[in-house]
């Protein structure tokens, strides 16, 4: 059986980029992830007789901005033949999403489309009008191959109704099977997780993950699903019902260990350090088994490297090397309102440690419409006193199912999801539009600033040499 899988593009629908000079979408380019699309890559491995083609559309748009995914899209459809088509699906994919759907539908009705991902399963009656046949709710690799399963053995009276973690759109509204918030934690982790399958990334390595600093290819591995916390404003920790399930050490480190070529790995959790006995254990053993070659990138959070620095620095000496950090705001009250449970005291201690130790903190800040300019000013004078690797700046977007979209929702002005990036305001502005966006452009202008001073002050002697020849 063919099954085709796609990693939908995300429109390049950027408002903080339209009102911005050269300099400022210079400096905003370094907030461009790369990386493949490790939920694909981990459903193909749930189905190694299957025959499987990946295709991200995200990162082919992403590298060449004409690229047509439509167009793409059915070509491969159709020199392909897939049986079965599914979607993973963010918000700001979600009207793509439903186009791809429909065209698959004119090639071919037949063929069996599923979508699944945050959005789905957060949002799942938005997918009620679509073109897919199944949807995927909540941690899907168990159901995916048990719908994959089904329909190779009985086809077109293939019947999913006995799978748990799906919903169907009808005519009559949207039928769910069983949900996965009605299985025991131990349930879960023993028969929905299926950590001890490891991902088919050879699917994606004709694509050009490249870090451009480092000039490095980078991959991703996943030690865990869900999240210890529950911050107002994430679409992670809801897919997993709230729970937090750790991968065991020796299967992460059996995954690592097929990852080699792959120079530079990361932990792409929500919170690598959510277990603090398996993180110890983890890194100890990585030195161990001399798997320290590796650059690996981490998240973590900040109250987290206040209280455990020695795991911080175990972690250095394993080689992780950049520490991806949310650090929101610089205002007690914002940091409460979102529900992160840390301090400003603690962000400036952490960024302290983690500069000390040699690793490159990229930190992200919230901005929210709302903001004045004292925020602003307030904000860049705290770039400007604490230099890190590199400060990203996102602004406040509320994502439908969250708890931070109650709280805005009679607010939103853009209800086109296109614009669901974390690169626009989706409410309105307290300062004038062009002013907003200038200011936010002026904090990418301070960060490049302050990227050069943590260079000068903690960057190899390469990398400072590069920062003079450029000043």
């Amino acid at each position: 059986m063919k099954v085709l899988l796609v990693n939908p593009p995300i429109p390049h629908k950027m408002r903080m980029l339209e009102f911005s000079d050269e300099a400022g979408r210079k400096a905003m380019s370094l907030r461009v992830m790369v990386g493949p699309p490790l939920a694909l890559n981990e459903l193909a491995g749930v189905i190694p007789d299957e025959e499987i083609l990946i295709l991200d559309q995200k990162t082919e748009q992403d590298q060449n901005p004409d690229y047509d995914c439509l167009a793409h899209l059915e070509k491969t459809v159709r020199d392909f033949q897939p049986d079965f088509v599914g979607f993973t699906c963010i918000t700001a994919q979600y009207n793509s999403v439903k186009k791809m759907l429909e065209l698959i539908k004119k090639i071919d009705p037949s063929i069996i489309t599923q979508a699944g991902g945050l959005h789905p399963t957060l949002c799942t009656e938005d997918f009620a009008d679509s073109k897919a046949d199944i949807i995927a709710v909540g941690l899907g690799k168990r159901s995916f191959r048990d719908v994959i399963l089904e329909l190779r053995e009985n086809g077109s009276k293939a019947d999913f109704s006995h799978i748990p973690g799906l919903a169907f759109p009808s005519a009559a509204g949207m039928r769910y099977t069983k949900k996965l918030s009605e299985f025991s934690y131990q349930e879960i982790k023993e028969h929905f997780i299926m950590d001890e399958i490891m991902p088919n990334r050879a699917l994606t390595d004709r694509y050009d993950y490249i870090i451009p600093y480092e000039k490095k290819r980078i991959q991703y591995i996943s030690t865990s699903q869900g999240c210890t916390h529950k911050c107002n404003f994430c679409t992670i920790w809801p897919v997993a019902g709230g729970q937090y399930f750790h991968k065991s050490v020796d299967l992460i480190l059996r995954e690592i260990k097929h990852m080699e070529r792959y120079p530079i790995i990361r932990f792409c959790d929500a919170n690598t350090f959510g277990d603090l006995g398996k993180a110890r254990q983890l890194f100890t053993r990585i030195l161990e088994e001399g798997l320290d070659h590796h650059q690996y990138i981490v998240d973590v959070r900040t109250d987290f490297v206040i209280r455990h620095p020695e795991i911080m620095e175990l972690a250095y000496r394993a080689g992780v090397r950049v520490a991806i950090c949310g650090l929101e705001s610089v205002n007690e009250e914002e940091l409460k309102n979102y529900g992160k449970n840390s301090t400003v005291q603690d962000t400036i201690g952490a960024l302290r440690i983690l500069n000390q130790l040699g690793m490159k903190v990229n930190g992200n800040y919230m901005v929210t419409p709302d903001y004045v300019e004292r925020d602003f000013e307030a904000l860049g004078q705290f770039v400007e006193e604490n230099a890190i690797f590199h400060s990203g700046f996102t602004i406040l977007t509320p994502f439908p199912g969250t708890a931070q979209w109650e709280m805005y929702k009679d607010r939103i002005t853009i209800s086109d999801f296109d614009y669901y990036n974390l690169t626009n305001a989706v409410f309105d502005t307290k300062l004038p539009e062009p002013v907003f966006y200038d200011k936010v452009t002026e904090l990418y202008k301070l960060a490049a600033a302050s990227r050069r001073k943590f260079i000068r002050q903690y960057g190899s002697a390469e990398e400072k040499e590069r920062v003079e020849a450029v000043s």
